[in-house]
């Protein structure tokens, strides 16, 4: 086991975010953010007690002011606490992501005041595939004991190509990013330990520099066409022992990184909002290109407003070309066919 333990090994293994990934994020509730919570039908939400999927319909998340936003939940935190969402758009490769913190309930919803929003890239998704396959079942024999022997996990596990892990910062910040590899991205090491693959990104590292201060976490891993959900939670830590990393490998390239989770609990659980991502759209997805891009505008210095300026007024289908022919170059150097 060789673990990292600082925020200065993790940039130092995966390197500094570039400027623009720094400032695509959004301090207020634009219109491309009102576009984008009016289409998803389905947000990941992670807080204190876990990550769960809200939803089942278009509109599940409502700006309540340019700051404010709020969304169902059955368990609801406490004012203070850190919320983070993950909002998936059936057919779409990039996500995005919101951060807050609670303010209460009303009205059966909570109220959030968001910290940042961002547009996420593609590359999770595109690793997975989850909108253009659906993974042959798996038979696996689960392990003996632990969390993980609890009935129709493992099995789970081995066939689902996309999870999200949630995280928070020592000060109880939270994040939930998104993780897609080929199934089985959750590997099961023993009744009481899955690990999955620290693959290339936009180098924000939210996850791993999260660990090093809080070791808590909770996933949530889905499998296309199914409408049940595995959740895990547990405690992670970063791990860059070779050996580990080789049996992840892709073509001889190992990942930077994996993720190690000592799990807590695990279960597999019907989830009604999941049905909502393998149904057909009931209209237009907003361009998320755009949105990323307008939020950078809204931001950069001149130059790079320029640029972003341009790439969120190009003709869509040649920047939609053009991003997912650098998405398949990026996952072609990582060892993806």
């Amino acid at each position: 086991m060789q673990t990292l333990t600082t925020s200065d090994e993790v940039d130092a293994l995966i390197g500094t975010p570039p400027r623009p990934v720094l400032l695509k994020s959004t301090p207020v509730l634009d219109d491309g953010c009102r576009a984008i919570f009016a289409a998803a039908p389905v947000v990941a939400v992670g807080t204190r007690t876990g990550t769960v999927l809200a939803g089942g319909s278009p509109g599940v998340v409502r700006a309540e002011s340019d700051t404010v936003l709020s969304v169902p939940l059955d368990e609801a935190p406490g004012p203070g606490e850190g919320v983070s969402m993950l909002f998936l758009l059936p057919g779409l490769g990039e996500t995005f992501r919101c951060n807050g913190t609670a303010e209460g309930t009303r009205d059966g919803r909570v109220q959030v005041r968001l910290t940042e929003g961002y547009v996420h890239c593609a590359r999770c998704v595109m690793r997975s595939e989850l909108w253009t396959a659906v993974p042959d079942p798996v038979a696996v024999t689960p392990p003996a004991g632990g969390p993980l022997a609890a009935p129709g996990v493992a099995g789970f596990l081995a066939t689902s190509p996309f999870a999200v892990i949630s995280s928070r910062d020592g000060d109880g910040h939270g994040d939930t990013s998104p993780r897609g590899d080929r199934p089985g991205l959750l590997r099961v090491l023993d009744g009481d330990t899955v690990a999955f693959a620290e693959r290339r990104g936009n180098r924000r590292a939210d996850t791993l520099h999260n660990l090093m201060r809080c070791p808590e976490v909770s996933v949530l891993a889905v499998v296309p066409g199914r409408g049940d959900v595995v959740r895990l939670t547990g405690t992670a830590r970063v791990d860059v022992d070779p050996a580990l990393l080789a049996t992840m490998a892709l073509r001889d390239k190992a990942p930077d990184a994996a993720v190690v989770l000592r799990v807590g609990s695990a279960e597999l659980v019907r989830c009604p909002a999941v049905d909502a991502l393998w149904a057909e759209p009931v209209g237009p997805a907003p361009d998320l290109t755009a949105i990323g891009a307008a939020h950078l505008a809204a931001r950069g210095g001149r130059a790079t407003r320029a640029l972003a300026r341009g790439l969120a007024t190009a003709t869509s289908g040649l920047t939609r070309r053009a991003m997912d022919a650098s998405y398949r170059s990026a996952l072609r150097d990582e060892g993806y066919e």
